[in-house]
Protein backbone atom coordinates (compact mmCIF):
# COMPACT_ATOMS: atom_id res chain seq x y z
CA UNK A 1 0.00 0.00 0.00
CA UNK A 2 2.86 2.37 0.86
CA UNK A 3 4.42 1.73 -2.55
CA UNK A 4 1.17 2.60 -4.31
CA UNK A 5 0.85 5.87 -2.35
CA UNK A 6 4.51 6.84 -3.02
CA UNK A 7 4.18 5.91 -6.69
CA UNK A 8 0.97 7.93 -6.95
CA UNK A 9 2.65 10.96 -5.38
CA UNK A 10 5.61 10.68 -7.77
CA UNK A 11 3.24 10.53 -10.74
CA UNK A 12 1.24 13.52 -9.45
CA UNK A 13 4.36 15.62 -8.80
CA UNK A 14 5.92 14.72 -12.17
CA UNK A 15 2.61 15.41 -13.85
CA UNK A 16 2.45 18.79 -12.12
CA UNK A 17 5.90 19.75 -13.41
CA UNK A 18 4.97 18.58 -16.90
CA UNK A 19 1.70 20.52 -16.80
CA UNK A 20 3.56 23.64 -15.64
CA UNK A 21 6.15 23.26 -18.41
CA UNK A 22 3.46 22.66 -21.02
CA UNK A 23 1.14 25.41 -19.76
CA UNK A 24 3.87 28.02 -19.83
CA UNK A 25 6.40 29.60 -17.53
CA UNK A 26 6.59 28.58 -13.87
CA UNK A 27 5.28 31.04 -11.27
CA UNK A 28 8.75 31.93 -9.97
CA UNK A 29 9.73 32.97 -13.52
CA UNK A 30 6.59 35.05 -13.95
CA UNK A 31 7.32 36.78 -10.63
CA UNK A 32 10.83 37.61 -11.76
CA UNK A 33 9.48 39.05 -15.01
CA UNK A 34 6.96 41.19 -13.10
CA UNK A 35 9.81 42.54 -10.93
CA UNK A 36 11.89 43.35 -14.02
CA UNK A 37 8.91 45.08 -15.65
CA UNK A 38 8.26 47.17 -12.53
CA UNK A 39 11.96 48.10 -12.27
CA UNK A 40 11.95 49.22 -15.91
CA UNK A 41 8.80 51.32 -15.36
CA UNK A 42 10.34 53.01 -12.31
CA UNK A 43 13.64 53.76 -14.06
CA UNK A 44 11.97 55.10 -17.20
CA UNK A 45 9.69 57.33 -15.10
CA UNK A 46 12.69 58.60 -13.07
CA UNK A 47 14.79 59.39 -16.17
CA UNK A 48 12.49 59.61 -19.21
CA UNK A 49 13.77 59.27 -22.73
CA UNK A 50 14.47 62.75 -24.21
CA UNK A 51 12.30 62.22 -27.28
CA UNK A 52 11.77 65.95 -27.96
CA UNK A 53 15.55 66.57 -27.97
CA UNK A 54 16.41 63.61 -30.22
CA UNK A 55 16.52 65.25 -33.62
CA UNK A 56 19.45 63.21 -34.94
CA UNK A 57 21.33 60.00 -34.14
CA UNK A 58 25.06 59.72 -34.70
CA UNK A 59 24.80 55.95 -34.11
CA UNK A 60 22.28 55.61 -36.95
CA UNK A 61 24.44 57.82 -39.18
CA UNK A 62 27.47 55.61 -38.44
CA UNK A 63 25.48 52.43 -39.14
CA UNK A 64 24.17 53.89 -42.42
CA UNK A 65 27.64 54.97 -43.54
CA UNK A 66 29.14 51.58 -42.69
CA UNK A 67 26.35 49.80 -44.60
CA UNK A 68 26.81 52.00 -47.66
CA UNK A 69 30.61 51.62 -47.62
CA UNK A 70 30.49 47.84 -47.33
CA UNK A 71 27.75 47.44 -49.90
CA UNK A 72 30.18 48.16 -52.73
CA UNK A 73 31.66 44.95 -54.22
CA UNK A 74 34.79 46.75 -55.45
CA UNK A 75 35.53 48.32 -52.04
CA UNK A 76 39.21 47.96 -51.09
CA UNK A 77 40.26 47.67 -47.47
CA UNK A 78 43.14 46.45 -45.32
CA UNK A 79 42.87 43.63 -42.81
CA UNK A 80 45.72 43.38 -40.29
CA UNK A 81 45.94 40.04 -38.50
CA UNK A 82 47.36 39.49 -35.03
CA UNK A 83 48.59 36.47 -33.12
CA UNK A 84 49.00 36.67 -29.35
CA UNK A 85 48.58 40.46 -29.48
CA UNK A 86 51.26 41.07 -32.13
CA UNK A 87 50.61 42.04 -35.73
CA UNK A 88 51.86 39.41 -38.16
CA UNK A 89 50.82 40.87 -41.50
CA UNK A 90 48.02 42.31 -43.57
CA UNK A 91 45.83 41.54 -46.56
CA UNK A 92 44.41 43.92 -49.14
CA UNK A 93 40.70 43.01 -49.05
CA UNK A 94 38.15 43.45 -51.82
CA UNK A 95 34.57 43.75 -50.60
CA UNK A 96 33.76 43.15 -46.95
CA UNK A 97 34.86 40.81 -44.20
CA UNK A 98 32.14 38.24 -43.43
CA UNK A 99 31.44 35.93 -40.51
CA UNK A 100 31.87 32.21 -41.12
CA UNK A 101 28.54 31.85 -39.32
CA UNK A 102 26.64 33.91 -41.92
CA UNK A 103 24.52 31.92 -44.28
CA UNK A 104 22.06 32.52 -47.07
CA UNK A 105 19.33 30.26 -45.73
CA UNK A 106 17.37 30.34 -42.49
CA UNK A 107 19.33 28.72 -39.65
CA UNK A 108 16.22 27.57 -37.77
CA UNK A 109 12.82 26.07 -38.41
CA UNK A 110 9.79 26.20 -36.13
CA UNK A 111 7.90 22.93 -35.90
CA UNK A 112 4.37 22.74 -34.54
CA UNK A 113 4.13 20.48 -31.51
CA UNK A 114 1.64 17.69 -31.11
CA UNK A 115 -1.40 18.57 -29.02
CA UNK A 116 -0.59 21.24 -26.46
CA UNK A 117 3.20 20.84 -26.77
CA UNK A 118 3.56 24.23 -28.50
CA UNK A 119 6.27 24.96 -31.02
CA UNK A 120 9.81 23.62 -31.15
CA UNK A 121 12.75 25.41 -32.78
CA UNK A 122 15.15 23.08 -34.59
CA UNK A 123 18.30 23.68 -36.63
CA UNK A 124 17.85 23.84 -40.40
CA UNK A 125 20.23 22.33 -42.88
CA UNK A 126 23.05 24.76 -43.71
CA UNK A 127 23.99 26.31 -47.03
CA UNK A 128 26.47 23.48 -47.64
CA UNK A 129 23.80 20.81 -47.10
CA UNK A 130 25.02 19.73 -43.67
CA UNK A 131 23.95 20.27 -40.08
CA UNK A 132 26.04 21.78 -37.29
CA UNK A 133 28.38 24.74 -36.99
CA UNK A 134 30.85 25.64 -39.69
CA UNK A 135 34.54 25.21 -39.19
CA UNK A 136 36.14 28.14 -37.40
CA UNK A 137 33.76 28.29 -34.48
CA UNK A 138 31.67 31.32 -33.77
CA UNK A 139 34.31 33.99 -34.32
CA UNK A 140 35.83 33.06 -37.65
CA UNK A 141 35.76 35.44 -40.59
CA UNK A 142 36.45 35.13 -44.29
CA UNK A 143 37.16 37.58 -47.06
CA UNK A 144 38.47 37.84 -50.59
CA UNK A 145 41.72 39.61 -51.36
CA UNK A 146 42.16 42.13 -54.16
CA UNK A 147 43.72 39.31 -56.21
CA UNK A 148 40.73 36.98 -55.64
CA UNK A 149 42.16 34.71 -52.95
CA UNK A 150 39.68 33.61 -50.27
CA UNK A 151 41.13 33.75 -46.76
CA UNK A 152 39.44 32.42 -43.61
CA UNK A 153 40.84 33.07 -40.16
CA UNK A 154 40.06 32.95 -36.46
CA UNK A 155 42.99 35.22 -35.59
CA UNK A 156 42.29 38.62 -34.08
CA UNK A 157 42.17 41.34 -36.71
CA UNK A 158 41.70 45.04 -37.40
CA UNK A 159 40.07 46.35 -40.57
CA UNK A 160 40.60 49.77 -42.10
CA UNK A 161 39.56 51.29 -45.39
CA UNK A 162 42.97 52.97 -45.67
CA UNK A 163 46.45 51.56 -45.00
CA UNK A 164 47.56 51.93 -41.39
CA UNK A 165 51.10 52.75 -40.27
CA UNK A 166 51.85 49.24 -39.05
CA UNK A 167 55.14 47.83 -40.28
CA UNK A 168 54.17 44.29 -41.23
CA UNK A 169 54.34 42.40 -44.55
CA UNK A 170 51.55 41.98 -47.06
CA UNK A 171 50.82 38.29 -46.54
CA UNK A 172 50.19 37.69 -50.25
CA UNK A 173 53.14 39.67 -51.63
CA UNK A 174 55.80 37.59 -53.32
CA UNK A 175 59.19 37.45 -51.71
CA UNK A 176 62.09 38.48 -53.93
Amino acid sequence: MKRIIVLSLVVLVAGGFTATAIAGKPDWWKGSERTSDELARQQIAAVPYPLAQMRDSLERRNLRERLLRFNRPQKVGYLYVMSFGKFVGYYVVKGKVSSTQSQMTNGNQVWDGAGDQGETVVDSIGDDGSFGPNEGGDRGVFFFTATGVMVETTLDWIYSDAPLRIDVPNLLARKR
